[in-house]
């Protein structure tokens, strides 16, 4: 399947879209509940660590040591870079699935009686 498009219609979702709704994105051409899939959202996690940890040994070894807060810097552009680099796949490459629904527990069949002994009737 294509990037970026919706799975049932096959309609193109512009990348702004997916990028600032990514937990509830909608096709706007067929109204229906999407998500981003699992595996564009571990590329491109991924991709954000390696940036990130590219960043860090990057700027670690040019910021000055001798400075009260010099380990700021390094953490900083880190995670700076992860996500910019991880927004940035995700522009490019996001592959839209069905959004999945979410399990929901049984409602018992009666209730239980609480602890201690009681039961539900006034005292």
């Amino acid at each position: 399947m294509a990037a970026r498009t919706c799975p049932y219609c096959l309609k193109k979702i512009s990348s702004l879209t997916i990028v600032t709704h990514s937990y509830d994105l909608t096709c706007p051409g067929c109204d229906r509940p999407l998500e981003i899939s699992r595996i564009s959202r571990n590329i491109a996690s991924l991709l954000g660590l390696i940036a990130g940890t590219i960043a860090f040994y990057w700027s670690a070894g040019t910021s000055p040591e001798h400075q009260a807060l010099g380990w700021v810097f390094p953490v900083l552009y880190a995670i700076i870079a992860f996500g910019v680099v991880s927004m940035l796949v995700l522009l490019t490459t996001a592959d839209l699935s069905i959004k999945s629904e979410p399990h929901h527990a049984e409602p018992h069949a009666h209730a239980t009686a609480p602890a201690g002994g009681h039961g539900t009737g006034h005292h």
